[in-house]
């Protein structure tokens, strides 16, 4: 009998030849009802090897046998898969009887490069708007003109023909954002409720962002507390805090996609009528509604595209970089007049032509098959979707049903994203690339399809991302035909029958209230959840072994929360993705957890740890826990066999080497982290090179300086000089390092450093030309008093490749620039800079400055904002974007709820601690 090892590659190799021979017919063929049945078949075979060979592994690795007993297990393993080898043979043989010899002359075909490769990048320009000016015109005039009286706009259409689309570019309208003091955005859904439409609106209104709430410093952590202690208030309260937000301001809000009559009634009352001009935009795809929410004004009706204004749209998607071939314009025209007039759909279609070499036939074919898909039905419209999903690559198909996994019209953040198609193992290796530059050209292929929205990007990344209704629907429908996932919806209180053949579980519902021990399937490899209620929600670690997952490779349950780190998820060696949260308790079976010495700079902290045994999970790529306190979490040493870690995200602790750990650094030939990626949070009290020298690749590294205990506190710095690899850099230091620290020796910055982030550090101004010397720098965040000092004055010669500014919450009055300090400046964001006293005007001067943004800051520099904006729209600048908000800096007193860890105040869960806060 064969080797489990030859075996297994035999297994592969046969794998291998059947996936390129079905995609290349596929290429040169376009017939992907053939191949459906064949690779059904695979896929089956694929999973019963995979449960073969897991199985083994789980049984070697998780329990002591005897050696009878592991010849036994050895056997079952051959022959398992003998058989398994046996079945891919008989699809080889039916394939080639569907498809063709491969080794026949007339079956070979240039397909294979018609279409463009995953890799191939062409740089998004956004969905492009045609046809929408006279819609403008009447929209706006109905926004700014009479009667003051409070009114409600409603526009009505199908789905994909550009409702959203219109009120964003009214939304984002110069006119209309100088016109309305206040403005907020809510996305309503089939699936809504009451409380999460009122919190939108207040956090819409009040800038709330996460960026501004996720802090060490006291002096936020009101925003903190304000965000999530909002979720612990009654609908009621939130209506009273909506309307008391709004009142006496003339406002703008847009309710996206409302479904029913009953959501409006439910958040009405919330909107004051105070005759000053305030307005109300709903976008509905059902005029019942409209004309309920306003009987006495008609719904403006979006109309479809003429041929031409469709043509246009379609060149403008298609051929975003060059003039259309005139050989193609016929047909393309054909094929726009087909569409019948809906936007959507012409830039799906385009998007799919994008990606076809420009040939006559090719698009012939595109003409063809639209003439039959496209309806006004939403059921035919979806197979205009499955067109460009059957022409994705098999890696790309998979990456997008992945996003039927994430709930509806939610900003998906594209690290997570990411990170998750890497532990699936979907991405194809590239020589030279890193998996994430790949999944990450991967996203841009699938937003340049139109079948991703790029959300927001920050130095022209994309950063988060979400799917078009219409789009999810299909992905959803797809995943469940092909057993791809099965996803628990909101409402949904028990499992279905029948989930044995899905591999993938999502759970966006509070089902574990409910139905815990009614679910169990060892088969399933991802199991994500993601609760949406309200509320807290605790678990016992017991729900893994009710659910019997001994096979997952990724286990996400982010948005749950344990009482201590459950040693249950340590069984499960094959994980690659573990993403949990706990309060931070140690269990009581201590003895488990090897404990150090040292404490962290806040007085109730307690030292806690991960746990030794997870050292066990040697296929771990990704690890993400979120502790409920920041507390001062070791990293056991045989954390160094982990060879595979990819990217350790800890949120709320920090990470101190033990001595066991740094003992191993300093032997003769340490084992080296080299795929790791991402190290946030780490302590700088025993960084050292050794620590250095074993994540040699690390691009994103987090570092907190907890309290100043020598006379140079940042010679930790020296060490990075030696990461040619880090590219992303946050320094935090603690709140008792309110003196001024220096960085005037420390000029040895990592080579590559494209992000730098300090919070806390109390620099003097004068020490930013250190910081403009980076050669590389693109992106500059300082938070929290992180330079100290009434006047900064830069210099020229700094900053040559700088993209991105933040300055937040600092004593800064003076700011004196050129436009030559900050030549390449794209994007500047001021944040709770009360002193400021103007933004100096040659900021303005930057000829690629794009955006101004400017939260919270005073009056005086909010007018030097405006004068700026006038100016360059003087001089035909019109493409100078300014954003202003200062609801926050408004707001007189706000109560909240402060959920309290029970282990430090000795009270149980449901019990809170409502605190006012009041400032000026």
């Amino acid at each position: 009998m064969l080797s489990k090892g030859s075996q297994i590659c035999i297994f592969k190799g046969k794998l291998r030849y059947l996936k390129d021979f079905l995609e290349d017919f596929v290429r040169s063929r376009g017939d992907h009802g053939k191949v459906k049945v064949l690779e059904r078949q695979i896929e089956d075979s694929v999973n019963r090897a995979e449960d073969i060979v897991e199985t083994y592994l789980y049984t070697v690795r998780s329990t002591a046998k005897s050696k009878n007993s592991r010849r036994k297990e050895c056997k079952i393993f051959q022959e398992g898969l003998k058989q398994v080898i046996e079945e891919i043979d008989s699809v080889k043989k039916e394939a080639i009887e569907i498809c063709g010899n491969p080794c026949d002359p007339n079956n070979l075909h240039s397909g294979r490069y018609l279409f463009g490769s995953s890799s191939w990048h062409v740089p998004s320009s956004g969905n492009p708007v045609v046809g929408l000016d006279n819609d403008l015109v009447k929209i706006k005039d109905q926004l700014t003109g009479l009667p003051y009286n409070l009114e409600i706009l409603t526009i009505v259409g199908m789905a994909g023909i550009g409702k959203s689309t219109l009120a964003k570019i009214v939304y984002d309208d110069p006119l209309i954002v100088y016109h309305f003091y206040v403005r907020a955005w809510i996305t309503v859904s089939q699936d809504y409720e009451v409380k999460n439409i009122l919190i939108g609106l207040i956090r819409s209104v009040a800038q709330l962002t996460d960026d501004i709430s996720a802090k060490y410093d006291d002096s936020e952590q009101h925003y903190k507390v304000l965000k999530d202690g909002i979720n612990q208030l009654s609908d009621q309260k939130l209506a009273e805090q909506l309307y008391r937000s709004l009142k006496g301001k003339r406002y703008l809000i847009i309710m996206d996609d409302i479904w029913c009559n009953t959501a409006w009634d439910d958040v009405k009352r919330s909107f004051p009528d105070d005759k000053n001009g305030s307005r109300i935009i709903l976008t509905s795809r059902l005029t019942e509604v409209a004309l309920y929410v306003n009987s006495g004004s008609p719904p403006h009706h979006m109309r479809f595209l003429s041929v031409d204004q469709g043509w246009e749209l379609l060149k403008l998607k298609a051929f975003p970089k060059q003039g259309c071939p005139l050989e193609l314009e016929e047909i393309g025209k054909q094929i726009v007049e087909k569409c019948q007039g809906l936007p959507l759909a012409i830039v799906v279609v385009a998007g799919h032509l994008s990606k076809l070499s420009k040939k006559r036939d090719l698009w012939l074919s595109v003409a063809d098959n639209v003439g039959s898909l496209v309806a006004r039905n939403r059921e035919q419209f979806l197979n205009i979707i499955a067109m460009s999903y059957n022409h994705l690559p098999h890696h790309l198909k998979a990456c997008f049903l992945y996003m039927g996994a994430f709930p509806e019209n939610v900003e998906i953040p594209v690290w997570r994203l990411i990170t998750l198609w890497i532990a699936e193992g979907f991405l194809k290796r590239e020589l030279g690339k890193s998996v994430e530059k790949v999944a990450q050209e991967c996203l841009e292929d699938l937003i340049d399809r139109s079948l991703i929205l790029a959300e927001k990007r920050t130095n022209e990344r994309v950063t988060t991302c979400r799917m078009h209704d219409l789009l999810r629907d299909f992905c959803l429908r797809e995943a469940e035909k092909e057993s791809f996932w099965h996803v628990m919806r909101r409402h949904d209180l028990f499992f279905p029958e029948g989930l044995q053949n899905h591999r993938r579980l999502c759970v966006q519902s509070d089902i574990f209230s409910y139905a815990i021990t009614e679910y169990s399937n060892p088969q399933v490899r991802t199991f994500l959840s993601s609760n949406f209620s309200t509320r807290l929600s605790f678990l016992s670690e017991s729900v893994f072994a009710l659910m019997g997952f001994r096979l997952l490779r990724i286990l996400d349950m982010i948005s749950y929360y344990f009482n201590h780190f459950p040693t249950q998820v340590l069984k499960m060696v094959h994980l690659r993705f573990l993403g949990l949260s706990t309060s931070g308790e140690l269990p009581a079976a201590s003895s488990k957890f090897r404990r150090g010495s040292g404490k962290w700079y806040l007085p109730f902290s307690k030292r806690s740890e991960l746990p030794v045994s997870i050292s066990n999970l040697v296929n771990l790529q990704i690890l993400i826990v979120n502790w409920g306190w920041r507390e001062n979490h070791c990293l056991p040493f045989d954390i160094q066999m982990m060879t595979q870690l990819r990217h350790i995200r800890l949120k709320g602790a920090v990470v101190y080497f033990d001595d066991l750990f740094l003992a191993e650094t300093n032997r003769a030939n340490p084992l080296v982290l080299s795929n790791l990626q991402t190290l946030l949070t780490v302590s700088s009290t025993n960084f050292s090179q050794k620590i250095v020298s074993i994540i040699p690749n690390l691009k994103k590294l987090g570092i907190l300086v907890p309290k100043k205990n020598d006379e140079h506190p940042t010679n930790f710095l020296n060490y990075l000089s030696s990461l040619h690899c880090l590219e992303t850099l946050n320094l935090s230091f603690s709140l008792q390092n309110e003196k001024s620290s220096t960085i005037s020796q420390w000029n040895a910055f990592p080579p590559n450093l494209r992000a730098l982030t300090l919070s806390g550090s109390h620099l003097p101004w004068e020490e930013m030309v250190i910081v403009g010397k980076i050669p590389s720098l693109e992106v500059l965040k300082l938070k929290d008093h992180a330079f100290s000092g009434q006047v900064w004055e830069p210099i020229d010669g700094g900053f040559l490749a700088l993209k991105f500014l933040l300055l937040e919450n600092n004593e800064l009055e003076i700011w004196r620039s050129r436009s030559t300090h900050f030549p390449s400046l794209q994007h500047l964001v001021l944040r709770l800079c009360d002193a400021l006293v103007e933004i100096p005007r040659g900021i303005g001067e930057i000829p690629t400055l794009q955006i101004i943004e400017l939260y919270s800051c005073g009056h005086s520099a909010v007018r030097s904002a405006k004068r700026i904006h006038e100016e360059q729209q003087s001089i035909g600048n019109d493409d100078l974007e300014v954003r202003i908000n200062l609801i926050a800096s408004r707001i007189r007193s706000v109560v909240f709820f402060l959920f309290l860890d029970p282990m430090l105040v000795n009270m149980p869960h449901q019990q809170y601690l409502m605190l006012t806060l009041k400032f000026e």
